[in-house]
């Protein structure tokens, strides 16, 4: 027969069970309510505006959708952005700057765009706070910048002083054939040993299996490591107009014929000016923009509070 535990030490349990569940609701909602409280909590402030835990968290969501784990330094830079955006957004509108419903209709046309199709979508868009915020930053930036050029000298001057970062190295033209058969490769490779280009393109129309078959197998223009290894080292060896051997891939076997060698190059100046035009743009307002920041900061009253993050802040702004 059974014994069964005494009335008092059931009651006991119960009473145990019930303090243990009671004290681990209780640390659960202190732990809740611990955490409410620090996401409240100041971390930046620019004159009378101030900024919470909250909201920096909200601008990393925002740029980091996909909610990946965020290393100290990646979140310290962050935090630097984050301080000099809320800067300018403050000297925006004290300056009374504002963004003209034209303006926004047209980046939310342009936005829509990236978007699957959806019933609201636009309004939606139109009532997120932060979006404008953004576009109000952007417009206040654009302002400043709107009046950057780049001169025909000084693009002239930059080739002069880096035509080292304008040197091609060498280059091949090369066209393929690609099938399934082994067999079918070396009939074709024996036939075609000592074709013309056209002979070989007409081939890779009729036989090529490759996506580039229907244009003659051509597959563009390659430097060194733009191709994988031992397909590069194939292709590189060959002289102009010859076939490689028969070279078998994990999509069939590919007969490579190398169409033309284009040695080490210096670029032109004519080719070479739109990148360094882009270059030297960039440069002119990256410099403006921080020359801008920096003036923000010595004219308003703004203050950091390092402790109130949830990560070691280590940003320039850690004074």
């Amino acid at each position: 027969m059974k014994k069964r535990l005494p009335l008092v030490l059931i009651i006991l349990i119960a009473i145990g069970l019930v303090l243990i569940a009671g004290y681990k609701s209780l640390k659960d909602q202190e732990k809740k309510q611990k955490e409410a409280g620090k996401i409240s909590l100041t971390v930046f402030r620019v004159e009378e505006k101030t900024y919470s835990l909250a909201d920096f968290e909200q601008f990393v969501k925002n740029l980091n959708p996909g909610q990946q784990e965020l290393a100290d330094d990646t979140l310290s830079q962050l935090f630097d952005q984050f301080i000099e955006d809320k800067l300018v957004l403050y000297s925006a509108r004290k300056q009374g700057l504002e963004l003209t419903d034209a303006e926004r209709q047209a980046f939310l046309r342009r936005m829509i765009k990236d978007y699957p199709v959806e019933e609201g979508l636009s309004e939606r868009l139109a009532g997120d706070e932060s979006l404008n915020e953004s576009l109000l930053i952007e417009k206040y930036k654009y302002e400043k910048i709107k009046e950057v050029v780049v001169t025909e000298g000084e693009i002239k001057q930059y080739y002069q002083e880096n035509k080292k970062d304008f040197l091609v190295p060498e280059r091949v033209k090369v066209s393929q054939i690609l099938v399934k058969s082994s067999d079918l490769a070396v009939k074709l490779r024996e036939k075609l040993e000592k074709a013309t280009e056209d002979e070989f393109r007409q081939a890779a129309r009729n036989f090529s299996e490759a996506p580039d078959g229907y244009k003659g197998g051509l597959m563009g223009i390659f430097k060194p490591g733009d191709l994988p290894y031992d397909m590069e080292r194939v292709v590189f060896s060959l002289e102009e107009g010859k076939l490689s051997p028969v070279f078998e891939s994990p999509y069939g076997f590919h007969i490579f014929r190398l169409n033309k060698k284009y040695p080490p190059a210096l670029l032109e100046l004519a080719e070479a000016a739109p990148k360094i035009r882009n270059l030297l743009l960039e440069a002119k307002v990256k410099d403006i923009v921080a020359k801008e920041v920096e003036e923000l900061k010595a004219t308003y009253h703004w203050e950091v509070y390092p402790e109130n993050l949830s990560f070691k802040y280590e940003g320039k702004n850690n004074d």
